[in-house]
């Protein structure tokens, strides 16, 4: 799950930041698969999830706004947590036409909009990389979770009651 403060953005504000910021395509731009090949598939997988993003210089000829958003899941054996049984990354790039620069009342909601956007645009493409290469890696396939924004405030409500994690960072078993 993917925390944001979501309270403070004023959805109007973020209406015209999107209507400004079209996007024109996502791609690969790197990945990189490891597994240890003398493990079979456990019974059980524990999954640990990053994903950060990056903001890649403007390209003012073409008027390209462009993001490199960086996903990693981690699998672990489930009956030894410590011992890291395959590894999947990726980074892809979102890029964004850009009609017109944000005036300066804009630039902090453009700020905060463009650190949510790339991830929820590169999402999908992520979730099935995952399923594609885990299963290539001889694993059963691995579903990614659906991205979820929610308000800060809302998972700082939910983290009382459970053990606190990093917002980029989840760790679930899986049943094979």
């Amino acid at each position: 799950m993917l925390a944001v403060d979501i309270e403070n953005l004023d959805m109007e504000i973020a209406a015209r930041v999107a209507q400004r910021f079209v996007l024109k395509e996502i791609y690969l731009v790197d990945a990189k698969i490891s597994r240890d090949p003398l493990v079979v598939s456990p019974e059980t997988l524990s999954l640990e999830h990053k994903c950060s993003t990056e903001s890649l210089p403007f390209d003012k000829d073409k008027k390209l706004s462009r993001y490199l958003c960086n996903f990693r899941v981690a699998a672990f054996n489930g009956e030894e947590s410590s011992k890291l049984v395959m590894k999947i990354e990726a980074s892809f790039c979102t890029s964004y036409l850009v009609k017109t620069l944000p005036d300066d009342s804009l630039l902090d909601d453009f700020d905060y909009f463009m650190t949510i956007n790339p991830i929820s645009n590169a999402w999908p493409y992520w979730r099935e990389f995952v399923q594609s290469m885990s299963t290539r890696m001889g694993f059963p396939a691995l579903t990614v979770p659906l991205l979820e924004i929610t308000a800060k405030k809302a998972a700082s409500k939910k983290a009382k009651s459970q053990p606190a994690k990093k917002v980029s960072t989840r760790r679930k078993k899986l049943s094979a």
